[in-house]
C-alpha cells in the first residue's frame, strides 16, 4: 500500500533539570493603598538566562512577561488588567508579583496588543541554535499550558527533531516525564515514533559503543512502561490505531532493536538474559505473518493525518523502518529457536519489501533526506549526499 518504577525514578535523578519551576519567595500583592492581602505563589516557571543569542533571550523573555506572568494572578485580578475600565486605576495603582526582589507590575494590557503565542513559539524555536537554548524548552511548554495555548502537534515534532540534531535528547524525555506540565504527550504514532528512533539513533551513530546501546535501550524501556502505565500519554479515539501503543509492533521494534544490537555487538550473539528472545516472541505474536508495516493495520488508519499517514512518505518510511529491519535482522541472529527465527525473518523479508520501493521511488524521482540517511547508516549503502527537507508524498 503505496501512495518502569524504580527505572523512572533512577532516569529522573540523573537527569539536569534547571529548567524545573523553582520554590521562591513570591508575594502577590497590590500598593500600599489597595485592601487586596498579600498572596505567596508557591512555584514559577523559570527560564535559563544562557541563551546564543540576545534576540533569544528577549523573546523568552517577552513570552515570559507577556504570557506566563499575568497568568500567575487571581482569577479576578487576570480578568481586571484586560478590561479597559480599569486603564487608569491600574495606572495609577499596577498590581504586582515580587519574586526574589524583582517586582512585576500589571497594568492594563490591550489584548489586540498581545503577541500571537504560535508566531511567537516559532520565532524562538527558530534562533535555537546551542545546547544550552534547548533546556528553554520543557518551560516553554509549561507556559504554553499554564497560559491555555494548544500547540499543534507538528510543534512537538519540529522540537524532538531540534533537540536531537543539537545532542539534548534528555531534554524531550523530561518534558515526557513531566508530561502533566508541559503538555508533551506521547499519545500519537509519528510523535511517539519520532522519539524512539532519534534515542536509537545515539546508540547507532555511536558505532554500537555499549554504554550508549545500554543507555538507548532503557530510555526505549521507560517510554514503552511510561505510555502503558501513564493515561495522560493514552490516545483519544482520534489518534487510537489498531492497538494501543505499548503493544504497537511498530513501538516495541525499538526494543528489540536495542536489546538484539547489545547481543550482537557485545555479547557474541547470546541472549544472556534471555530479553532478546521473550521480546522477539512478544512481536511475532502481535505481528501478523508476510506483512509489512503497511498492512499492518487497516486501510484507513494510512490515510488519517492523525494516524499512520505520515509513513506513505517514502523519506519518511524509511527513516521509521529502517531501524526496524535492522532489529529484525539482528534478532535473528540471537534467538536459539529455528521457528522463532524464521518468523523474524518472515516479517523482515516483508519490511525489506517495503523499503525497496521507498528506495526505488526515492531513486526515480532524484530525492534525498533522512530516511536514506537513516537507511545507509544501518546499511552501509554509499551515499553522495544528505537532504532532510523534501518530503514530497509518494
Amino acid at each position: 500500500m503505496f501512495g518502569a518504577s524504580s527505572t523512572q525514578s533512577a532516569f529522573r535523578a540523573a537527569l539536569s533539570r534547571p529548567w524545573l519551576p523553582l520554590r521562591q519567595s513570591a508575594v502577590f500583592q497590590q500598593r500600599a493603598l489597595s485592601t487586596t492581602r498579600p498572596q505567596y505563589l508557591k512555584q514559577v516557571i523559570t527560564f535559563s538566562e544562557k541563551t546564543s543569542s540576545p534576540e533569544l533571550k528577549n523573546l523568552i523573555q517577552e513570552f515570559n512577561q507577556r504570557i506566563v506572568m499575568p497568568t500567575y494572578l487571581p482569577p479576578e485580578q487576570q480578568k481586571k488588567i484586560y478590561r479597559e475600565k480599569f486603564k487608569v486605576e491600574l495606572e495609577n495603582d499596577p498590581i504586582t508579583i515580587e519574586i526574589d526582589g524583582v517586582v512585576h507590575k500589571f497594568r492594563y494590557v490591550d489584548r489586540f496588543t498581545l503577541p500571537h503565542v504560535k508566531k511567537l513559539v516559532t520565532d524562538i524555536l527558530r534562533l535555537m541554535k546551542e545546547p544550552q537554548d534547548f533546556l528553554n524548552l520543557p518551560p516553554l511548554l509549561e507556559g504554553c499550558k499554564r497560559a491555555h495555548r494548544k500547540l499543534p502537534d507538528h510543534f512537538h515534532l519540529k522540537m524532538v527533531r531540534m533537540a536531537a540534531q543539537a545532542k539534548m535528547l534528555p531534554v524531550i524525555l523530561d518534558m515526557f516525564l513531566q508530561a502533566d506540565k508541559t503538555g508533551f504527550l506521547l499519545d500519537n504514532s509519528e510523535l511517539l515514533n519520532e522519539v524512539l528512533v532519534w534515542i536509537q539513533n545515539v546508540a547507532i551513530e555511536s558505532g554500537w559503543q555499549k554504554a550508549e546501546i545500554k543507555r538507548a535501550l532503557e530510555r526505549v524501556k521507560l517510554i514503552i512502561n511510561e505510555i502503558e502505565a501513564d493515561e495522560l500519554h493514552h490516545p483519544t479515539d482520534a489518534k487510537r490505531c489498531l492497538r494501543m501503543f505499548h503493544r504497537d509492533p511498530q513501538v516495541l521494534a525499538a526494543r528489540l532493536h536495542m536489546a538484539a544490537a547489545l547481543a550482537v555487538h557485545h555479547r557474541g550473539s547470546k541472549d544472556v538474559d534471555g530479553k532478546v528472545t521473550k521480546w522477539a516472541e512478544e512481536i511475532v505474536e502481535l505481528w501478523p505473518e508476510n506483512t509489512g508495516l503497511l498492512n499492518m493495520q487497516p486501510e484507513e488508519n494510512y490515510l488519517d493525518d492523525n494516524k499512520l499517514k505520515y509513513l506513505l512518505l517514502p523519506n519518511q518510511f524509511l527513516f521509521y523502518a529502517s531501524p526496524i529491519l535492522s532489529g529484525l535482522v539482528m534478532a535473528t541472529q540471537v534467538v536459539e529457536d529455528p521457528a522463532l527465527q524464521m518468523q523474524l525473518q518472515n516479517r523482515a523479508d516483508a519490511v525489506e519489501a517495503e523499503i525497496r520501493l521507498a528506495l526505488q521511488k526515492m531513486e526515480e524521482e532524484g530525492k534525498t533526506g533522512r530516511g536514506l540517511t537513516m537507511y545507509n547508516k544501518l546499511f552501509a549503502r554509499d551515499e553522495s549526499e544528505e537532504g532532510a527537507k523534501d518530503e514530497s508524498e509518494w
